[in-house]
């Protein structure tokens, strides 16, 4: 697996539509945000690059309907 995860990584970091990626624990191994026009934009990007990685089983898009809070202020 590790050999996986390297190559995974190796291609996520080419992809400048991938603007966050992160190992996860629990069910799905990588959590990524990626930016796209619109959903037909993010289907191309899907079909086109993301399943045509070596190794990739699945992949399961959450589409969010609306911001309720963004911030990058830490309570300390």
């Amino acid at each position: 697996m590790p050999a996986t995860v390297d190559h995974f990584t190796e291609q996520v970091r080419r992809l400048p539509e991938i603007v966050e990626c992160h190992f996860m624990a629990g069910e799905s191994d990588f959590l990524l945000r990626i930016v796209a026009a619109d959903l037909a934009a993010y289907r191309r990007f899907q079909v086109e690059h993301l399943t045509r990685i070596k190794g990739v089983q699945n992949v399961k898009t959450e589409v969010p309907m609306e911001k309720i809070k963004l911030t990058s202020e830490l309570p300390l």
